[in-house]
């Protein structure tokens, strides 16, 4: 049997997609993914995108938390992501998938964002890419493979 790896995230995510399978059996092993941001916009067309770099930035590097429930992560620069719901669906040896997260930003940790994602890539493939968007923030999401720690 061939194990494909499955994405993220996400989320962002989280965000994210492969967030829900983890490589590693081991334990005291960190597992880690990298999560990039690109053309962040406002959704409502607006020129100002502070609000997105602050909460989103370049990117950052998500793992699973060790305080929370399976399917909730942490990244290194303060973000938590719950995976809420995702759909997929693989043919041809192409993986496409559909999340949902909430997630909280550092500087906003009272307010709860849901974050929707589109990734796809190719099946046992090491990267996913696609779109995102918060309601208020959109643009494109990068999630690298796992690596263990």
């Amino acid at each position: 049997m061939r194990q494909y790896c499955v994405p993220v995230s996400t989320a962002f995510c989280l965000l994210a997609s492969c967030l829900l399978t983890s490589p590693s059996a081991f334990a005291n092993i960190q597992d880690t993914r990298n999560v990039a941001f690109s053309e962040l916009t406002m959704q409502d067309g607006s020129s100002d995108n502070s609000i997105c770099l602050e909460r989103y930035g370049n990117g950052y590097t998500i793992s699973p938390s060790k305080d929370a429930p399976k399917r909730s992560y942490v990244s290194d620069k303060g973000h938590t992501i719950t995976l809420v719901d995702r759909s997929e669906i693989m043919g041809q040896g192409i993986f496409a998938e559909h999340d949902r997260f909430m997630m909280t930003f550092p500087k906003e940790q009272d307010e709860e964002i849901e974050v929707t994602q589109f990734v796809t890539g190719f099946a046992g493939g090491e990267s996913y890419s696609g779109v995102f968007t918060d309601g208020t923030c959109t643009g494109k999401v990068t999630v690298g493979p796992w690596s263990l720690h």
